[in-house]
């Protein structure tokens, strides 16, 4: 039996369920120089900011790459 694609699924305007819009991650309140804090590496600073991640060093744990919308990750 061949498979089709899955397609989105229409939402009628009377359903409970409301489908909220899906925001992607941003790195746009984070600049370079910053103070941030991450949850399994401790306080660092930012080294450089890309649309996808914040690159951060840590001091002795070293330079780490933090994806953008990482859970734990907050400026100072």
């Amino acid at each position: 039996m061949p498979s089709r694609p899955s397609a989105r699924s229409r939402v009628l305007p009377t359903s409970p369920f409301r489908r909220e819009e899906v925001v992607p991650p941003s790195t746009a309140g984070f600049a370079e120089g910053d103070r941030v804090t991450l949850d399994s590496w401790g306080m660092g600073r930012v080294v450089e900011v890309t649309e996808t991640a914040v690159v951060v060093d840590f001091g002795a744990a070293g330079i780490r790459r933090i994806p953008a919308g990482t859970r734990g990750f907050s400026r100072l």
